[in-house]
């Protein structure tokens, strides 16, 4: 059986609950963006297009979760790309319901970058030191 992992910390798991109930938050917000698209005629496309966008933001967030919770790094960067492009422009802007969700995604972000996840992160998949090696020396 293979080595069974470190406890998590309570910054991972407190960014593993929120990025769950950020993609929950996205799911509903897609829906509505879907279902507003169907009842008006007006801006159709847009409401279908963000629908689209937020309901694969979501998609794509749960699948990562999995691979997060089991300390992969890989998972601790797309999730914070996702984090990042999708959450600053939306807090900049001041979407009102949206802001809420994109503020949440950044405080995910922040947890899973404090030391205590990344002394799990690294204690799960260790990254060599690099050595500082001067030029001409071997």
């Amino acid at each position: 059986m293979a080595n069974p992992l470190p406890p998590r910390p309570f910054t991972l798991r407190a960014a593993v609950v929120l990025w769950l109930v950020i993609a929950v938050l996205l799911l509903v917000a897609a829906g509505t963006f879907i279902t507003s698209a169907a009842v008006q005629d007006l801006d159709r496309a847009g409401f279908i297009g963000l629908g689209a966008l937020f309901g694969a933001l979501a998609v794509l967030q749960l699948l990562l979760l999995l691979p997060l919770r089991r300390g992969r790094r890989s998972a601790r960067e797309l999730l914070s790309t996702i984090g990042i492009i999708a959450g600053v422009p939306i807090v900049v802007r001041g979407t009102p319901g949206l802001s809420l969700i994109a503020g949440a995604m950044l405080v995910a972000v922040l947890l899973m970058w404090l030391p205590q996840s990344s002394d799990f992160f690294q204690s799960t998949q260790p990254k060599a030191k690099k050595r500082l090696r001067l030029p001409g020396l071997r």
